[in-house]
This record gives structure tokens, C-alpha cells and sequence, in this order.
């Protein structure tokens, strides 16, 4: 199982290469799923829904020290604003993590400022760029974190990008933010342009019925689509090959008559990258699966040599026990997180629906040329699928998954929905 696992992941990587939601690496993609998961028994459908590509058609940026414009690499935030075409040149001010005070302490108004955070865990949200705007700042440049082997390419909330708020972004490299934060008579220029293009992508969907539909479904997802840059290795055709194995095991166990008692669908959304747009038009196309979902079980990075797993969810405390008997029945020392995560089950949240993310950490390569199948290894597949097994067992068979989450947990959700514009919650 393990050893499929990681050719799938080679396939999407190497056979495919980057995958960028709406163009056909992803369809291309798309189609060995579809072939493997009808070989496996598992009913097969397809998605199809519209979502933008953002291409940067030029960036530069230049910092100016002690009179002389230094070059300094960089990646522009998809989906933030694109600057005129001569670009623009603005004092540069450092306001570290961004906070209102941080900002108050500071001159910012008619500047640009360099806020220290690590762009791949927390993206440009949309509450900095409203504060960052009552200021009157007029681009912001964030850091990589000091352990990421490359810049990473990160995405802005495209469904905002006219919005005032909105200004121009980049992620700067960890060494040459700190070499700027250190001085006071920074000037930077900056150039990006853009092209913005509708196109239509698609979900791809396995299914098997389960003998009880009444006690409502259970979904197995991943991305399939990498960020740009990256032919996403781990990140996250891993978690696609693991959702693959999963269908197949469920598979086999359907051609000796045995099925769940639960329905099970196995996903591989497209469009994750650009804004989670996959889980949110499934969510938005298939009410009636939703309304009678009772858990979520995704996989956000998987297959790194070096890993640590770790599980990220969003449930009740007699869920949170359940899935740590399940962890320590596997004999794992794995951590059990409970709160919002930047991963398509804050789509979900919205619904009190439990859910869980399976991760193996190692976030040094991702969303950079770095993650790809030199970092994987086959045993990495090992331990992931020996829980997956096991959680879905319970999943699909017992008669109760306590739904909803306490009402504190509840907020977070909303909080972190809200703060991206990833999210269903009303005001």
C-alpha cells in the first residue's frame, strides 16, 4: 500500500510536474485518478467548476542602502494588486509583526513597510491588509521564515483583489528582510504585473455507498494542485496518493461484499492553492452531501522523509478522545492540535462538521523548486496509512460521531474563516 502510495506521488510530480489548477497537468492528473480509482470498484465523478489563474507576467524588486539599488529576489503575492507600469518607489518601514502597535509607533502613511512573519503559514490575511490600509500604507513586503530553503509563493483572496484594501504584496527572503530591518533610510521599488484569466477546473471524486446512508457520509480528501513554482511533492500529491490507497483499500474490501456503513466519497480537489476553491465550490454544489456529512478526514503534506506526523482537527472532546485512542491503539506518540488551520477543512467549520488534517510537517520546501521526490521516501507512507486505516474504520462503522465543537472552538474557526475570506460564516 505504502509503495503505491509513493508512485502515485511520483506520478503527479514527475509525470505531471507542476499542476496548476485550470491547466492540464491537473486534467492530466485528474485522469490517472479516475483510471485507478475505477480499477479499484470506487464509483467515479467529476466536478467541473470555474476559478481564476493569476500569471505574473514581470516583477522586480530593488532596495536602495546608502545610495546604491541593490536587486534582492523575491516572489509576488498572486493576487494582490499589480503596480502601475513604472512601478513604484517608497520609503521602506519596518513595523516587525504588524501589530497596531507596532504600526503606531511608526511613520507608515504614503510608505511601504516590512512586517516580519512567516508568509507560507500565515498568508496575507485580509484584517493586516484593512489595518495597513486605514494607515495609509501602500505596499507591504513580508519574510520568508529564517528555515525555508526558497522563497515560497503565496496567494492573496483573489474575490478581494479590487477591493482598496488590497495593495501590492511580495514575500522577501529571510537574510535580506533582516538586513533591511536593521537600517532606517531603506527606499525599495517595486514592479509586478499580471494577466488574470477565468478557466474551468475540476474535482475528482471516488465513491462507495455505504448499507446505512442515514447515518450521513464520511469525506477522504486532498489538493491535488501545487502552488506556483513547485511540482508540490509533498505538498500535496502525497496526501492525493494516500486518499488513492484509502479508496483502494475500501475497494477491495467492496469486491469480497464487505461494505461501510457509512457512504464514503474520496476527493482530490483542484484549486486548493489559489483560495481553497475546490472544497468551497463542492460545498456550494452539493448541499445536500453537506448537509449530512459527519466527518472530514484530509491529508495537507505528506510524504517527507524527515517527518514528524501530526494531526491538526476541529471537533467536541468525545471526538478528540476517539481520535486519540485511535492514535494510541496504533502505538503513536502523535500530537492531537484542535483549532483552525490554513487547509480546505476550514471550509467546512462553518457546519460544526468534526474533521481532522494529517500532516508530516517538514515545511522548510514547501511552495519552493525544493519539494519534490528528492525529499520523499516510501517508509514516510507507512505510518499515515496504518492510521488512516484505522480512523476510517471507525468512521464508517460506528453508530455515533458526535457532531458540532465547543462554542469557543466555534468562534476560532469563524475567526480564521473570516480573516482569509476562506470561509462560510455569517455575520
Amino acid at each position: 500500500m505504502y509503495k503505491d502510495a509513493y508512485e502515485h506521488t511520483r506520478y503527479f510530480a514527475e509525470e505531471c510536474g507542476k499542476r496548476i489548477a485550470g491547466e492540464t497537468e491537473v486534467i492530466k492528473a485528474s485522469d490517472y485518478i479516475v483510471k485507478e480509482f475505477e480499477s479499484y470498484g470506487v464509483d467515479v465523478e467529476l466536478h467541473h467548476f470555474k476559478l481564476p489563474i493569476c500569471k505574473i507576467t514581470h516583477s522586480q524588486f530593488k532596495a536602495k542602502v546608502d545610495g546604491d539599488w541593490k536587486v534582492l529576489k523575491h516572489t509576488p503575492v498572486l493576487f494582490a494588486k499589480e503596480t502601475p507600469a513604472e512601478g513604484i518607489t517608497y520609503p521602506l518601514v519596518y513595523c516587525e509583526g504588524g501589530s497596531i502597535a507596532n504600526i503606531e509607533a511608526k511613520d507608515v502613511e504614503g510608505k511601504a513597510v516590512l512586517i516580519c512573519r512567516d508568509s507560507y503559514v500565515e498568508y496575507p490575511d485580509l484584517d493586516m491588509y484593512k489595518r495597513l490600509y486605514q494607515y495609509g500604507v501602500k505596499a507591504v513586503f513580508y519574510t520568508s521564515s529564517d528555515g525555508h530553503r526558497d522563497i515560497p509563493y503565496v496567494y492573496a483572496n483573489y474575490s478581494y483583489m479590487d477591493e482598496p484594501f488590497t495593495i501590492p504584496t511580495a514575500i522577501l527572503k529571510y537574510d535580506d528582510a533582516m538586513e533591511l530591518a536593521k537600517r532606517e533610510d531603506v527606499e525599495i521599488f517595486y514592479n509586478c504585473q499580471f494577466t488574470l484569466e477565468e478557466t474551468e477546473t475540476r474535482n475528482t471524486i471516488g465513491m462507495i455507498e455505504g448499507t446505512n446512508p442515514e447515518l450521513g457520509n464520511i469525506l477522504v480528501c486532498a489538493h491535488l494542485d501545487s502552488a506556483e513554482s513547485s511540482v508540490g511533492a509533498a505538498d500535496d500529491a502525497g496526501g492525493v496518493g494516500c486518499v488513492m490507497e484509502m479508496a483502494r483499500y475500501f475497494g477491495n474490501l467492496k469486491k469480497q461484499g464487505i461494505l461501510p456503513k457509512r457512504t464514503i466519497r474520496f476527493i482530490a480537489w483542484s484549486g486548493h492553492e489559489c483560495g481553497l476553491y475546490g472544497s468551497r465550490n463542492f460545498i456550494l454544489d452539493y448541499p445536500e452531501v453537506i448537509d449530512n456529512m459527519k466527518f472530514v478526514f484530509n491529508y495537507d503534506i505528506i510524504g517527507n522523509a524527515l517527518s514528524s506526523p501530526l494531526i491538526w482537527a476541529g471537533c467536541n472532546e468525545k471526538v478528540e478522545k476517539e481520535i486519540n485512542q485511535v492514535v494510541e491503539d496504533c502505538g503513536f506518540d502523535w500530537n492531537v492540535d484542535i483549532g483552525p488551520w490554513i487547509v480546505d477543512t476550514i471550509s467546512f467549520a462553518f457546519k460544526g462538521i468534526p474533521h481532522l488534517t494529517l500532516t508530516s510537517g517538514f515545511y522548510a520546501i514547501n511552495h519552493t523548486p525544493y519539494d519534490n521526490m528528492h525529499f520523499i521516501s516510501e517508509q514516510s507512507f507507512i505510518t499515515p496509512l496504518q492510521f488512516s486505516e484505522a480512523m476510517l474504520n471507525w468512521l464508517v462503522n460506528t453508530d455515533d460521531i458526535s457532531q458540532g465543537y465547543p462554542e469557543d472552538l466555534y468562534e476560532d474557526m469563524k475567526k480564521y474563516g473570516k480573516m482569509y475570506g476562506w470561509g462560510f460564516f455569517e455575520d
